[in-house]
Order: C-alpha cells, then sequence, then structure tokens
C-alpha cells in the first residue's frame, strides 16, 4: 500500500465568504483531518443522481489510487480503513450541483455517511466542500475556494503522482 504524507505546496489563503451553513469552518490541514476518518486520492469514474422524499443526492464512484496520511487523521473521528484500489462512493446532498466530475482526479477528507442500509458504506466530504481538491498538474487546486474555510489554495502530495 503507498501511503504518502501531505505537505503544503505554495499556498495561499483565499480570503472569502461562507457558503451555507456547516457545523465546522477549517483552519488548517490538521483541522480538515481531525474531522476526517480517511484521506484518499482517486478519480471519480461514474455518478449518478437518487432522489429520496424531495431530496436529491450525486452519488459519485470513486477508484482510490492513494491513501495518504495525517498525524491529526481521525482525531475527532472514528478512522476508517480505505485501501489502494477500492472502489468508494462520495455523496454530495442538496441542490447545489456536485463539486466532484466524472474523469477528474481528487484528493478528499471523507466521513462516513453515517446512514442506513447499503448507504452506511458510502462517504461525505468533511465539511461539504472544504475537503476536495482536485488535480491540477502536478498539485491538488481547492475545488470552492470561497467556502470560508482558511485552507491552502493548493496542496503538494508526495507519492501522489498521475
Amino acid at each position: 500500500m503507498l501511503v504518502a504524507a501531505l505537505a503544503v505546496g505554495t499556498a495561499g489563503c483565499a480570503a472569502s465568504s461562507a457558503s451555507g451553513s456547516r457545523h465546522a469552518m477549517y483552519d488548517s490541514l490538521d483541522s480538515l483531518a481531525r474531522d476526517s476518518s480517511v484521506i484518499v486520492v482517486g478519480s471519480v469514474t461514474g455518478q449518478r443522481e437518487e432522489s429520496s422524499a424531495g431530496f436529491t443526492s450525486t452519488i459519485s464512484t470513486v477508484d482510490v489510487t492513494n491513501t495518504p496520511t495525517n498525524p491529526s487523521l481521525g482525531s475527532n473521528t472514528e478512522p476508517t480503513p480505505v485501501a489502494v484500489g477500492d472502489v468508494i462512493q462520495v455523496r454530495q446532498d442538496g441542490a447545489e450541483p456536485s463539486v466532484l466530475h466524472a474523469g477528474q482526479e481528487y484528493l478528499l477528507y471523507l466521513t462516513p455517511s453515517m446512514l442506513p442500509g447499503d448507504e452506511a458504506a458510502h462517504f461525505f466530504i468533511t465539511g461539504a466542500v472544504a475537503g476536495a481538491y482536485v488535480r491540477d498538474g502536478d498539485q491538488f487546486t481547492r475545488v470552492a475556494i470561497e467556502s470560508g474555510d482558511d485552507l491552502p489554495d493548493t496542496i503538494d502530495v508526495a507519492g501522489a503522482e498521475g
């Protein structure tokens, strides 16, 4: 299993307004990792929409190619084992369009869905959009700069070459 350490690259933090209402706003990758049960690098290979009780969810299928670590990972939650080669489901609920797109590679900080039945194996992006970075050349770039979080705009991941 390839395990890489996260290293902040040429990172600037954008001053921006909050996007929606959330339990926590994040001021560092460590704080994001504390609330995450796993960090993955993977490509979205498909997406589907599901509706239930008038509520729409986008579920993205992600092929995991790396599982970076952070010393703070899972401090506030139970870590979830995910391995290179696993295929996971990442949910985004609500009216806003998905920040994940088929064919793109992402660095994702994730938490378990805690939903019943088969959906219990699904994940949510930590902080709704805070924990999502899309590959941009040799780096990963935040997908939601204006989320209100004070996180680095870009991340280099050792061992995550594509």
